[in-house]
């Protein structure tokens, strides 16, 4: 069945030409709401019919309309661009959360996104730099070796010798960003007459916060240069250098960096490099940031992280990254120790101080809807000693959190969560991928007390705590 799905592939876009993507307003709203109308109405019908002819009949149709509903994301994707495609890369690495027809096509999105055309994007450069690229480069690959939402990368030669990649915004794609933004806060108008059990407005409130800045590459350059700086001491982080007398708002200039993508399996192979340690570090890492550093990376999918060998793990993209106020840290790290040490009470409290707010805003509320959020799949990882949840758990997350939020809505959730939320994901996701032993959970609680341990060790012969280069697990 599977096989045979997967010969209906969408056609390679890598080696064509972008094109035009669409900039009226209505012709992108009806191209994204067409799909996903279509895409909606054909599981509901599915699930209406099956109710009355039986699961036999439901499940072969419902794998048909997962390959179709993908397929018709896909092309609608490529044809839109823009935030489409950005969020197709996300759906693409969740194979713990969606079928394996979603992450099967839309994981092409990371790799064959279609490619502004040279001559645009020499024009562009030499804009935006003030100076012929002949100038400024000894050598300039003209086909891209990435191409993204927003920004395609070029691997090219500074005068100096210096190797490096050039990443470079789409011209008018602030425009088109605009639009979509503007479009999806009506798709979740729509959504929230649909489902009146939460409120999805943070969604599109934190999308338009956090979205625009990912197109200010000044903004990105000192993001990268941040989190660097937190992983000075860190031999297996590596995060390019930022070559800012090449670079402005809209052209990125860093180190050239020759790794291997995180989900390329056989490449690690090729250079001694185990999955599993892998994972190991990129858990650690991202534990490292949200609790110690208070400031994180907030787009780990596959294309934003490559492989060295030691291993390394490098870092790429930074236009969307978060800062977390020190009392969301702290809660944060209270709710992951209440999920291991399995105290409802204590948890529900920490939901609460987190900054959801139900309806009838009581403690056994908060209680039952953080256990059926994260507590019962927190305390499967725990006992199976596993580095990710599974679909099945989330399935039953969702079904308890639905039935929960009917009786008490949300009126609040904090605007933190959308970030937040989504590096679990994309790290639970990739967890499975690499075949991950690590718990995310433990991984938190583990550096958490080991932070409390060093802010109460006495400081060395100088006055100060010694902090020498280390391996971020260890």
């Amino acid at each position: 069945m599977v096989q045979q799905q997967q010969q209906q592939m969408p056609p390679v876009y890598g080696e064509r030409q972008r094109g035009h993507a669409p900039r009226s307003r209505a012709v992108r709203f009806k191209n994204v709401g067409s799909v996903l109308a279509r895409v909606y109405l054909g599981y509901k019908l599915i699930s209406l019919r099956e109710k009355r002819k039986g699961k036999e009949w439901g499940e072969p149709r419902r794998e048909k309309h997962h390959w179709w509903s993908a397929r018709k994301f896909y092309e609608a994707a490529v044809h839109n661009q823009g935030l489409l495609i950005k969020t197709g890369q996300f759906l693409g690495t969740r194979p713990d959360v969606l079928p394996e027809a979603f992450v099967t096509i839309l994981s092409k999105l990371q790799d064959e996104v279609p490619p502004e055309p040279f001559d645009t994007i020499r024009h562009h450069i030499e804009r935006e730099l003030g100076r012929p690229l002949d100038e400024m480069f000894s050598e300039f690959g003209e086909t891209p070796v990435a191409s993204a939402s927003l920004a395609q990368v070029h691997r090219a030669v500074l005068k100096d010798g210096r190797v490096c990649a050039v990443k470079v915004q789409y011209p008018g794609i602030k425009h088109i960003v605009d639009i979509d933004l503007t479009n999806l806060t009506f798709f979740i108008r729509v959504l929230n007459r649909l489902d009146r059990s939460m409120d999805y407005r943070f969604v599109a409130e934190e999308m338009k916060a956090n979205i625009p800045l990912e197109l200010d590459f000044i903004n990105e350059g000192r993001n990268a240069e941040r989190v660097a700086a937190g992983f000075a001491d860190t031999v297996d982080i590596v995060v390019p250098e930022i070559y800012w007398e090449y670079s402005s708002r809209r052209v990125l200039t860093m180190e050239y960096i020759d790794g291997v993508k995180i989900t390329d399996y056989e490449g690690m192979q090729r250079i001694g490099v185990d999955t599993t340690d892998v994972a190991k570090i990129l858990v650690y890492a991202f534990a490292e940031m949200i609790v110690n550093h208070g400031f994180f990376h907030a787009d780990p999918h596959p294309g934003n992280l490559m492989v060295l060998p030691g291993p390394k793990l490098v870092l790429l993209d930074f236009g969307q990254a978060k800062d977390l106020p020190p009392s969301f840290q702290d809660v944060l790290i209270r709710f992951t120790r209440s999920l291991i040490s399995n105290d409802n009470k204590q948890m529900g409290a920490a939901f609460r101080d987190l900054g959801f707010r139900t309806k009838k805003d009581d403690a056994e509320g908060y209680e039952q809807l953080g256990d059926a959020y994260v507590g019962r799949i927190a305390r499967q990882m725990y006992e199976d000693k596993a580095g990710w949840a599974v679909v099945d758990d989330f399935e039953q997350s969702y079904e308890d959190v639905v039935s929960i939020l009917r009786k008490n809505p949300l009126t609040a959730i904090p605007p933190e969560l959308l970030l937040v939320g989504r590096v679990f994901g994309l790290l639970n996701g990739l967890s499975m991928t690499l075949r991950s032993k690590t718990n995310m959970l433990i991984a938190f609680a583990e550096l958490a007390d080991r932070l409390e341990s060093e802010h109460e060790a006495p400081a060395n012969g100088n006055g100060a705590r010694s902090t020498p280069t280390r391996l971020l697990e260890a």
